[in-house]
């Protein structure tokens, strides 16, 4: 038997590496299904056929005691580091925008018979059980925000099935240089803006916490972004418009699950200022980044090339 070593799973699983056979071994939290997983694992291989780098994985799965067991492919490289400056900058923004693209034009293509991954809808617009964990004036916020996503119908250029963690976290340079999408636990049918705003939050999050913000830095980031995700696939005005929705539903999110998993009793001197200030901006209603309009930094892939 493999030896295995425990790698960060996250907040819902437990990742292993097996020594010696190179590949990981996950093991979900009781919540998932067979079926549901399985689309999951379904969904990385129709992208890993049509271009998108992800790992490969195992069709079979095992089921002890209601935790799946999955196996995928082990990649060998390094994670996206915001402080390398030679790695973090507009020529690898416009990367990460492609890959994005790439994989919501795919998905406007892909099709099942059954749906098993959770779904957005506006008769359930609280999928991921978020709304009955929060006191009463951020409920109201959540729920306010939620009324603004029911004013857009959704459609094929909108909404889909999407990543829903995409971010530099989940992203890994592998030893030939390929960028590769990982960590599909959560993938679901949502709004596409949804990926692109987990992608600017924790970009933005990041670089002020490594790197300090520099005053181009929204700029230069998304103006690369949109254009490497324009070349893929065309954004639409409602996507645009949803983006600042889906900011603040990130930081409502995030505040709760940390509420959640944290030990309150012994927090750090970081997780104290995290949940305070999540709480500030959140009660406050202020725009991520100081961000009201997205539609500003919108670029073509010919205007970057320029």
């Amino acid at each position: 038997m493999a030896e295995k070593i425990r790698l960060n799973g996250g907040f819902h699983n437990e990742v292993y590496y097996l020594k010696g056979e190179n590949r990981i071994l996950r093991i979900s939290d009781v919540h998932k299904t067979e079926k549901s997983i399985l689309q999951e694992l379904e969904w990385m291989d129709f992208l890993q056929k049509h271009g998108v780098r992800v790992p490969l994985a195992e069709m079979k799965i095992r089921n002890y005691n209601g935790r799946i067991s999955t196996f995928l492919e082990y990649i060998e490289g390094n994670p996206v580091e915001v402080t390398n400056q030679a790695f973090w900058n507009n020529k690898t923004f416009e990367k990460f925008g492609r890959i994005l693209g790439r994989m919501h034009a795919l998905s406007k293509t892909y099709e099942v018979t059954e749906v098993y991954r959770p779904v957005w809808t506006k008769d359930k617009q609280d999928v991921f059980s978020i709304k009955s964990n929060l006191e009463p004036g951020m409920k109201r916020i959540y729920e306010d925000l939620i009324g603004k996503l029911l004013t857009h119908p959704i459609a094929a250029d909108t909404y889909g099935l999407i990543h829903n963690d995409f971010h530099q976290g989940n992203l890994i340079v592998s030893n030939q240089g390929d960028i590769v999408v990982i960590d599909f636990d959560e993938c679901s049918y949502n709004w596409f803006a949804q990926d692109i705003a987990v992608f600017f939050y924790h970009a933005y999050w990041q670089q002020e916490s490594f790197n300090g913000l520099t005053e181009d830095f929204c700029r230069e980031f998304l103006q690369s972004f949109f254009a490497g995700y324009q070349a893929e696939n065309l954004i639409h005005e409602v996507t645009i418009n949803q983006i600042p929705i889906f900011l603040k539903l990130r930081e409502i999110y995030l505040y709760q699950l940390f509420l959640h998993k944290w030990d309150l009793d012994q927090l750090e001197e970081w997780q104290k200022h995290t949940l305070n200030n999540l709480k500030d901006v959140i009660e406050n209603q202020l725009p991520y980044a100081g961000i009201v309009d997205f539609s500003v930094y919108l670029q073509s892939w010919e205007e970057f090339l320029l």
